[in-house]
């Protein structure tokens, strides 16, 4: 037993960041300010595929040239400042005021303050404030900064009357509006998934606040509102994340640091027995940040022996998450987010000296979404956000966790202003708060374990061009949600799919085709909604989409695209018994035989059969009746169907020489890309007859790795089903119907396309050619890096090349060949259905 009492140094030093400083951060306080900025309804959800998305775009920025380390330091200290609050004044503030009522005041910045001071110094970097959009910057100011807002919003007066949330305005213009309130029993949210979900989504969730205008000046304190808001958190499948955590967790392990603990002192003594002379910096980072927090705060508000530890939530919907309420008013220094968020920052921040050590080119972007992954994990599938619990007893010790703990309390107590003073009994509360921590986290979190995350995922990945039709008359707050859903789960990124919107009116777009899922929310917003012309047009839509679809025909023929995304048009429509001109027929069989590979759905809120089945492929599975609501319940219910008729779409295998008017003498020659899949996932093809339909002893599609990777490629063809698979069973098909080969490490896999639409008397007779090419790995694999180019998404990625040999060009456009096909189809299926 020693005391522990040694004077400061004083060291010269440059002036902190300014996101450690006692006032909001100049570039920040538009977050707070203008109007557009403080609806959060304006900005993206808060989700890890949001915030993957905008760290890419910075790590894309030709001006940010920076290693993993790097980025996650820079966004520290650029957009990260816990513990803002609002501080109503003693009068009402004017338009012109220059006092801004909002400071980092609360418990979790004085701990953030010594992290960007002096346990992850960025040298007083930052990244510029032009790096990214204002609305996305906000963002991820929110994502990435943790606070607990207790302000009243007027509905509550205990958490049995948790209020629905509508939007956040201005901290001067904060009104309730009694028409929009409903009440929901906290009952609702407990039972809910505990892994931070609501079980339904209403888009009316979101925040609003009350009586602010003639309130007293009075700091903001717990004991206000009976479920306050936690700041800095984004949604997962794996349950809510502290998101500042995590990064701040990855930036100290990313270089490891011994911190002396009287350089974070603020006084000259530290008056507490045992303290370890330094603490090892991914540990207040993280862990011992947030229980040396939960330490001091309980040990001198509750008088308590006990450490409390975890306060769970919920987030106001499931779909397009914003904010993120606590079920509990008190102990809110670790809850469970923030739980997540340090297991998660740890555990990665440990292991990356070893993962940067194998691949020292690995993206910041890379590492997350390798992490929050269903399958495959960082380099190890035991290294993912599912297995979170085995982690945390892997790599995390109560020795080590509790002497850590132990010392940095002992420093933030000298920084953290307090209700009353420790004097004895310090390291009895870090064992209590450990033991706490330890019992919580492996009992309570309750998140999806990786067999259920299998179990309830697919093994391919979406990559399709989606183009939305939307008609107006839906209200906003029915079919955000379902758009949303579907573009959470097509994967819209630079590596998936894309998303256009545009209007059933005329066509026009709404939202330019964006491979930013960021960009659309940013862009496609209530607002936005609400300015649109109400009405159905099919004729004028017809007509300026299939405009828009012949000039990026020319556009791949220009580019000689020879494959990639497939092609969805998607009708989503309220309003009933649309009017379908004999112009409107036309334009569609134009779009159906000039745009072979683009497959038109539709989705409405009314049975139009009738209007619709003569626009359409497949009458049997391209129209959907949906059923969405202003409460914007059963989402997952209702547009699943319509997903997995996306989902049945492949990708798309071309002749770039067609472009939009098929010339036929045009021949492709020999022509290829490249394409890659993840280790144990398969990619879907499909080919249409129109590039095949006469025969051609030459004509011939290859494939072969281009790259080196683990496991072999399995290469599949049929077609009579869309994703042909290995040792699938295929419901009343022969046996023969897939066809499969294994491609080892060497040669190639070639599909003849002879006589392929031999008996088959038009073109829209003859049935796509679908093929197949999954990455088959033994399941304890270790992965390496071995895909480093800027295509990768994931440095385990296999790459292959897809060849193609002498595709033509063949259309039916000006014949009766669709308008058959689907009249004789139309008329089996009333057949078949009066039986």
């Amino acid at each position: 037993m020693y005391w522990f009492a040694v004077v400061l140094i004083a060291i010269p030093c440059a002036q902190a960041q300014l996101t450690a400083q006692s006032s909001l951060a100049p570039d920040l306080r538009e977050c707070y300010t203008v109007p557009q900025l403080v609806d959060r309804n304006n900005l993206p959800p808060a989700t890890m595929p949001v915030l993957i998305d905008i760290i890419r775009k910075i790590e894309d920025n030709p001006n940010v040239n920076v290693d993993l380390r790097q980025l996650a330091v820079l966004l520290l200290h650029t957009y990260r400042q816990d513990g803002i609050e609002f501080h109503q004044p003693e009068v009402n503030l004017g338009a012109a005021s220059t006092i801004l009522p909002f400071a980092p005041t609360f418990h979790s910045f004085y701990r953030h303050r010594l992290l960007l001071t002096r346990i992850i110094p960025g040298n007083l970097q930052t990244l510029s404030n032009t790096t990214v959009n204002s609305e996305l910057k906000c963002a991820l100011h929110h994502m990435l900064s943790t606070t607990v807002d207790a302000r009243l919003r007027g509905n509550e007066n205990s958490c049995n009357q948790l209020s629905q949330y509508r939007a956040l305005r201005t901290a001067r213009d904060v009104t309730l509006v009694e028409d929009d309130v409903e009440i929901i029993d906290l009952a609702t949210l407990k039972a809910a998934n505990k892994n931070g979900h609501m079980r339904h989504h209403n888009p009316k969730d979101d925040v609003e606040y009350a009586g602010i205008g003639d309130a007293k000046s009075e700091r903001q304190v717990l004991g206000q509102s009976t479920c306050p808001i936690l700041g800095g958190v984004v949604n997962t499948r794996w349950g809510a994340v502290s998101a500042g955590h995590l990064i701040a967790g990855i930036a100290a392990g990313a270089e490891l640091q011994q911190v002396p603990v009287l350089e974070l002192a603020k006084s000259s003594f530290l008056n507490y027995n045992n303290v370890q002379q330094s603490v090892t910096s991914i540990y207040p980072a993280t862990l011992s940040g947030d229980l040396a927090e939960a330490v001091l705060i309980q040990g001198t508000e509750r008088g308590n022996p006990s450490i409390s530890i975890g306060t769970a939530g919920n987030w106001n919907s499931s779909q397009a998450t914003r904010f993120y309420m606590l079920h509990s008013r008190i102990n809110v220094e670790m809850t469970d987010p923030e739980i997540r968020g340090d297991i998660d920052g740890f555990v990665l921040g440990t292991i990356l000296s070893s993962v940067l050590s194998a691949s020292n080119t690995l993206k910041l972007s890379q590492l997350l979404d390798m992490y929050y992954t269903p399958r495959n994990g960082v380099y190890n599938s035991n290294l993912r956000a599912c297995n979170r619990q085995a982690l945390s007893q892997q790599y995390i010790t109560a020795t080590n966790l509790a002497s850590e703990t132990y010392t940095f309390a002992a420093a933030l107590d000298t920084n953290i202003p307090l209700r009353g003073t420790i004097t004895g009994g310090m390291e009895d509360l870090v064992n209590s708060a450990v033991t706490n921590f330890q019992t919580y986290a492996s009992n309570n979190l309750n998140d999806l374990n990786c067999v259920t995350t299998e179990a309830t995922s697919v093994d391919y990945r979406f990559k399709t061009n989606l183009y939305v039709v939307l008609d107006a008359m839906w209200q906003f707050q029915a079919v955000y949600p379902a758009i949303s859903y579907l573009l959470d789960n097509i994967e819209v990124s630079k590596y998936g799919s894309s998303i256009t919107l545009l209007s059933a009116f005329d066509g026009s777009v709404i939202v330019n085709k964006t491979f930013s899922i960021s960009d659309f929310h940013t862009n496609y917003t209530l607002l936005r909604h609400q300015s649109l012309p109400t009405g159905v047009n099919m004729e004028t839509s017809l007509t300026n989409i299939r405009i828009m679809m012949h000039s990026e025909l020319e556009n791949e023929r220009t580019a000689n695209y020879v494959g990639g995304n497939s092609s969805v048009l998607l009708f989503l429509l309220s309003s009933g018994n649309i009017q379908i001109t004999q112009n409107a027929l036309d334009q569609a069989r134009i779009l159906n035989e000039t745009v072979p590979d683009l497959r038109i759905l539709f989705a409405t809120a009314t049975n139009q059969f009738d209007n619709l089945w003569s626009m359409v492929r497949d009458v049997h599975n391209d129209i959907k009746t949906v059923s969405l609501n202003t409460e914007g319940t059963n989402v997952e219910i209702t547009m699943n169907p319509v997903l997995d008729r996306i989902a049945q779409v492949g990708r798309r295998i071309i002749n770039p020489t067609c472009g939009s008017t098929y010339p036929s003498d045009s021949t492709s020659g020999t022509r290829q890309f490249e394409d890659f899949v993840e280790p144990g996932y398969i990619n879907y093809y499909a080919i249409s007859p129109n590039y095949f339909y006469q025969n051609n002893g030459n004509r011939r599609v290859r494939i072969s790795r281009s790259g080196v990777g683990t496991g072999s490629l399995i290469v599949c063809f049929s077609r009579s089903t869309a994703q042909p698979r290995q040792n699938a069973t295929l419901s009343g098909l022969d046996e023969g119907a897939v066809t499969c080969q294994t491609l080892a490490t060497t040669g190639n896999v070639e599909i003849g396309l002879q006589n392929p639409c031999e008996g088959y008397w038009t073109i829209n007779s003859c049935p796509f050619y679908y093929i197949s090419v999954q990455s088959s790995v033994a399941a304890s694999t270790s992965l390496s890096a071995v895909c480093t180019e800027n295509a990768c998404r994931f440095p385990y990625s296999m790459r292959y090349q897809v060849q193609i040999e002498e595709f033509g060009c063949f259309s039916s456009a000006g014949s009766l060949g669709v308008s058959v096909g689907l009249l004789l189809s139309a008329i089996l299926y009333s057949l078949f259905s009066t039986h």
